[in-house]
């Protein structure tokens, strides 16, 4: 048996910068959405771009996974479900939609997942990611005890897609604006931290090969324990995000 899947329709959208739209969804489907799972991920259901106004099809059919894109919930209220959309960076199903939704479209959920970060009261936090990936880190900062120390390097193509983030004083977040989402700057990021990591949580929402390059690091130069380790190729560079 598969993820619920839920229908739901745009309610609001927000400009946050010039390279992401936060997209409100409401609807009575969601009133038994779980409220614990800011920052996991849900399975969003696209229309066909042929039809964009048609309702997506929900279920399990041949070929259904070709309309899903995973996305982080940002935030839900007990009835809204937000949702953070990387756009005017590249062209794909779930980001030329988010471009030019509407209020009252329609999309499906499935899901939630499960929360992506390992230990949230774990000595330490190291976040690695890029604009695809900024979401996640956010809702998962925001989550952080205060106490909480570590540091956190994000991607981002320009100085607008800068975000005001709420997060823990003893946590420095560190913007790198370029283009280039391969850039070698959190490999130096992380050769830069102490080669111990016992006790750090760990998360690495990257390109493929950056997120190969970085658990490279870990395996052959740290030590850090597996279990508060999160990594995932977000996009691959042969196939845009």
């Amino acid at each position: 048996m598969g993820p619920k899947m839920r229908m739901a329709q745009v309610s609001s959208i927000e400009d946050l910068s010039p390279h992401m739209r936060r997209i409100t969804l409401s609807g009575d489907s969601l009133l038994d959405f779980p409220s614990d799972k800011k920052s996991a991920h849900v399975k969003v259901i696209f229309p066909n771009p042929e039809t964009p106004n048609t309702p997506p099809k929900l279920g399990i059919y041949l070929g259904f996974k070709k309309w899903m894109r995973s996305y982080t919930v940002r935030y839900f209220d007990g009835e809204n479900l937000t949702l953070d959309f990387a756009v005017n960076d590249h062209q794909g199903l779930a980001t030329n939609w988010a471009a030019n939704a509407k209020v009252n479209d329609y999309v499906g959920i499935a899901g939630p997942g499960e929360v992506k970060h390992t230990d949230y009261q774990a000595s330490r936090h190291l976040f690695f990611g890029d604009l695809t990936a900024l979401p996640a880190i956010a809702a998962t900062l925001e989550q952080l005890p205060k106490t909480a120390i570590g540091h956190a390097w994000i991607q981002v193509p320009t100085e607008q897609d800068i975000q005001t983030l709420s997060h823990p004083a003893g946590v420095n977040v560190k913007w790198l604006v370029t283009k280039n989402k391969l850039t070698d700057e959190f490999l130096k990021a992380l050769q830069a931290q102490p080669n111990d990591l016992t006790g750090t949580a760990i998360f690495i929402a990257l390109e493929a090969s950056i997120v190969r390059q970085l658990k490279t690091h870990l395996n052959e130069h740290c030590e850090y324990d597996k279990s508060k380790l999160y990594a995932s190729a977000y996009w691959n560079k042969k196939q845009k995000p």
